[in-house]
């Protein structure tokens, strides 16, 4: 009777340290795979105003040199258009012009709106990857059985910024978005 009253005590301890273990395994499992969300979503919100500030020197440097493009060009047009005056500063260049003016090239502007759509697409990607990122640390941290270790470590939610636009948030505030217009209408009330 002794004999059974120990070989079932030491299973139950043998059965208790096997889930002890188990468990264990299991927690540092959980709490490792926690630790790689977090990290995953701090060192992506840390490289979110980097990446947008490269898209918007991208996208404004090139636009500087279309400017500068288009100020060459206004400044060939000019002086077209002083030599061919019949004000003797320089009518005689107009005999030999025979009304050959430089060609524009557009290309600049297509490719300028190539980069503005690419570069919008590339960062409204790194946005869903992050709240992707949030919502998997997120499910870890509320599921069972892992919420346990979770919480048994002070494991807590993070808190992203998702950047969006002014005109974003009023229409989701409002529940509407009435404005379909491409270009921003001019006050003419000025």
């Amino acid at each position: 009777m002794q004999n059974k009253f120990m070989y079932g005590c030491l299973g139950v301890f043998v059965i208790g340290l096997i889930v002890l273990v188990a468990f264990s395994i299991y927690g540092v499992g959980v709490a490792n795979k926690e630790t790689r969300l977090a990290v995953a979503i701090k060192a992506k919100m840390a490289d979110n105003p980097q990446e947008m500030d490269n898209m918007w020197k991208k996208i404004a440097q090139f636009g500087e040199v279309s400017q500068a493009k288009r100020d060459a060009l206004h400044d060939i047009f000019a002086d077209v258009a002083k030599a061919r005056s019949p004000d003797k500063q320089g009518g005689t260049l107009a005999t030999w012009i025979h009304e050959s003016y430089p060609t524009v090239d557009l290309a600049t502007y297509d490719n300028l709106q190539n980069l503005i759509a690419s570069s919008r697409d590339a960062w409204t990607m790194r946005q869903k990857e992050l709240i992707d990122l949030n919502r998997e640390h997120d499910v870890l941290l509320s599921v069972f059985p892992s919420n346990i270790v979770c919480s048994i470590l002070g494991r807590q939610k993070i808190d992203i910024v998702v950047v969006t636009s002014s005109r974003t948030e009023k229409a989701f505030q409002s529940g509407k978005d009435d404005d379909v217009g491409v270009f921003p209408k001019k006050d003419t009330a000025k």
